[in-house]
Formats: C-alpha cells, sequence, structure tokens
C-alpha cells in the first residue's frame, strides 16, 4: 500500500508492483482509512481489437454517480490512440460491484482504455510511460474537480 500526498489530499494506493488485495480487502482498507474518494482504475480488454473507450461505473445513484460522471468528464479528454481527437465514450452506467456497494464513500470504477486495442496497446507499451501519464493527470483532475466541490 503506497500512500501519497497529492493537491493537499493523502491518496492511498491498493496496488504496487505484484502485490494485490481482494475487493473485499480493498474497500475495507478505503473504509478504514477515512478516505473521501475510491476509486479503482481499470484498463477494459476485447476479442474485437479495434474497440477502444473510456468509461466509469458506480453503484449506488445517490452516493457514487456524480463521482462516476465527474471522473468520467476529465477521463473525456483523453486523446484518442489514433491521435485523431479525443477518445471515443460509452456513458457512465450503474455496476453491481462489492467495491462500489460496499465502500462507506463515493466510489467509482474508471476503465480508462481498452489494453487489446492495437494502438492504445502499443501507446501502453512503448516504454515512454506518456499514455499512462495522460490517464493519471485525468484521473487526478476528476478527483481534485469532484473533491473541491464535496
Amino acid at each position: 500500500k503506497g500512500l501519497l500526498v497529492q493537491g493537499g489530499h493523502t491518496v492511498c494506493m491498493t496496488r504496487t508492483g505484484d502485490q494485490t488485495l481482494s475487493n473485499s480487502d480493498r474497500y475495507t482498507y478505503a473504509n478504514t482509512t477515512g478516505a473521501k474518494v475510491l476509486v479503482s482504475i481499470h484498463m477494459n480488454g476485447s476479442t474485437n481489437p479495434a474497440t477502444d473507450y473510456t468509461t466509469t461505473l458506480f453503484g449506488k445513484w445517490q452516493k457514487d454517480k456524480e463521482l462516476a460522471q465527474t471522473l468520467f468528464k476529465s477521463l473525456s479528454q483523453l486523446t484518442a490512440a489514433d491521435g485523431q481527437g479525443t477518445i471515443a465514450t460509452r456513458t457512465p452506467y450503474s455496476y453491481a460491484s462489492g467495491v462500489l456497494l460496499k465502500s462507506n464513500m463515493p466510489a467509482s470504477i474508471a476503465e480508462t482504455v481498452f489494453i487489446t486495442n492495437d494502438k492504445e496497446g502499443q501507446l501502453l507499451s512503448d516504454g515512454t510511460g506518456n499514455r499512462q501519464q495522460d490517464i493519471a493527470e485525468q484521473l487526478e483532475e476528476g478527483i481534485e474537480n469532484y473533491l473541491s466541490t464535496h
């Protein structure tokens, strides 16, 4: 578990290196640390190598939907993998995940990009880390925008 202070907020990381936690461990950890939000960051996959979009998921409408929409707004600013405009989007939607449903704080799953998309895969594996940095910056912006009004 890594801790990092960003913009006056403590950010708890539950995956560092090869270490992972179960979903139950993730929401339990967030609930016991007093976290303001829980964001589970994913990269999606598809059998269709052309699929590439960003979306966010929420569990409880009143608790989570606004966070998911704020993150989605920021992720929607990512450049498309082919470099032409911004990434395609899928409207945020409700998803019954224990991480979302059992967290005490607003929570969202960010399905950032599709690692199975040929162009996205190239960006993610080119050794520069630029795509990962772009994704991280958009997530940071979304979290900061949400926290600034809550």
